[in-house]
């Protein structure tokens, strides 16, 4: 069966830019992929990704107010990019 199969909350495809920051990386500018009800999807080229299991706050940039800053947790680090959980949201 395949991770698709798998998961938990069904995906939404969804292309707006984000502020990621944690302390290994800095803030970085990147693009989501797509959003669901327990995270979202980074699209990401970055090497030194923190480790799985690591908090990091991520903004949307392209609204037209001024986003909440949430903390994430990263839950799958790709070649393309990070898969990120909402905590107690």
């Amino acid at each position: 069966m395949s991770n698709k199969d798998n998961r938990k909350y069904v995906r939404t495809r969804l292309t707006s830019s984000v502020q990621l920051t944690h302390p290994d990386i800095g803030s970085v500018e990147v693009k989501t992929r797509d959003i669901s009800d327990g995270g979202i999807y980074l699209l990401s080229s970055i090497t030194n990704l923190p480790p799985v299991g690591s908090e990091v706050t991520v903004q949307l940039l392209d609204t037209p107010f001024e986003a909440p800053v949430l903390t994430m947790r990263i839950v799958r680090v790709e070649n393309n990019g990070i898969g990120l959980a909402f905590i107690d949201i």
